[in-house]
């Protein structure tokens, strides 16, 4: 996996300013030498000036946020949806254990603000399932998109999100791709090809307010991807 280029501190800078529509967004990166694996069995002494960072950006965005690392967000298991602030650390503690998981650093904590997307039902641990779109770009054009939720990748935990009897149909309305739908997130995929000379997934969410968002990339031969005749396999040597 490609750390250094799938964290937003790359990435994100060179997309902001691109005319796309991205949710508000601060970034407080921390020590290069930050271990946050120490603070999983400590917690009371998770640096101070983070929280109070944490908490000033927050209140400057507004809540309800949107919190994430560089790296992930965790929202399948639901950590980074802030309401309030007494729930911020809890996120960031919840940040750290799913990043230790994953083996994955963190540079920067990200707050954003939340986006209320046009969702029609919830799974995994309460998260809204709605329009999302992965495209891919390589040598600076689009080569293919596709539906972020498919039916396999969905699944349900019943105590917080049981599933509605017709899930599956309404997943099949999400995922049509309308031609101006295409239109729109092909135009904003360029203009980030525009940038980026190599391989990569740039992901798309559609809000209630009508607005397609671009919410994340990463490079390419990390992303996941469906089977298609676009889709590029790293080269071994």
């Amino acid at each position: 996996m490609d750390l250094k280029r799938n964290s937003m501190l790359f990435w994100f800078p060179k997309i902001k300013d691109l005319g796309i529509p991205i949710p508000k967004t601060e970034m407080i990166i921390v020590n290069l030498n930050f271990n946050y694996i120490e603070y999983l069995d400590n917690p009371q002494n998770f640096p101070r000036n983070i929280i109070k960072l944490l908490k000033m950006k927050a209140r400057e965005i507004g809540y309800p946020i949107f919190l994430r690392t560089d790296h992930l967000s965790g929202k399948h298991e639901a950590i980074p949806f802030v309401k309030e602030e007494k729930d911020l650390y809890a996120c960031v503690f919840g940040l750290m254990e799913v990043s230790s998981m994953a083996e994955l650093p963190i540079n920067a904590f990200i707050i954003r603000k939340h986006l209320e997307l046009d969702w029609k039902f919830k799974a995994f641990n309460g998260l809204p399932i709605a329009k999302e779109r992965r495209y891919f770009i390589n040598n600076g054009k689009v080569i293919c998109h596709h539906p972020y939720w498919i039916e396999d990748a969905i699944r349900f935990w019943k105590e917080t999100s049981p599933p509605p009897e017709n899930w599956k149909e309404q997943l099949q309305k999400l995922n049509i791709e309308t031609p101006d739908e295409i239109k729109i997130l092909t135009s904003y995929a360029e203009k980030v090809s525009s940038i980026f000379d190599d391989y990569w997934s740039i992901d798309f969410a559609y809000g209630k307010d009508g607005t397609w968002y671009l919410i994340d990339m990463a490079v390419g031969y990390d992303s996941w991807h469906p089977n298609c005749k676009f889709k590029l396999e790293k080269k071994s040597f």
